[in-house]
């Protein structure tokens, strides 16, 4: 899997060294790929304390979730293969693609327009698909657990 290029880049950059090897997993089956992530890790802070009469600067060491733990704790509600299993991804990128080319007709004042009824009656029809698909359990949001291996 391709790393998105802002994250490649180092935007994204963790200071904090890694100390867990780990993966995410579906009860489904489905598995991510091995990530090294930091845990729990000290940060130093400061804050101002009052001495007679003197503020004076206070050094704290303040004890941090690191990736492992904040990852567990609000990033695994969704599998993705599960919540777009195949064909659905693709026919949700459709979707967004003739939203896309929808909004041109709005922007131009030509939400009339029989090309713009036409690409609406296919977004309806696909959401149908969807809906249809979620009903039978064949799109089901499986939440993930992000587990240490070795």
């Amino acid at each position: 899997m391709h790393l998105p290029e802002n994250v490649e880049q180092g935007e994204w950059r963790c200071d904090q060294p890694a100390q867990v090897r780990c993966r995410m997993y579906c009860a489904c089956g489905h598995k991510g790929q091995v990530m090294n992530l930091c845990s729990w890790h000290d940060e130093v802070s400061y804050r101002g304390e009052m001495v007679a009469g003197v503020l004076r600067q206070v050094r704290e060491n303040i004890r941090q979730r690191g990736h492992f733990e904040e990852i567990q704790r609000r990033q695994s509600s969704l599998c993705p293969p599960c919540a777009w299993p195949a064909p659905y991804a693709e026919l949700q990128k459709e979707i967004q693609a003739w939203q896309a080319q929808l909004t041109q007709y709005w922007y131009a004042q030509q939400w009339r327009h029989p090309d713009a009824q036409r690409l609406r009656t296919q977004i309806d029809d696909a959401g149908t698909m969807m809906d249809q698909a979620r009903a039978a359990g064949i799109i089901h949001n499986c939440s993930l657990t992000l587990k240490a291996v070795s």
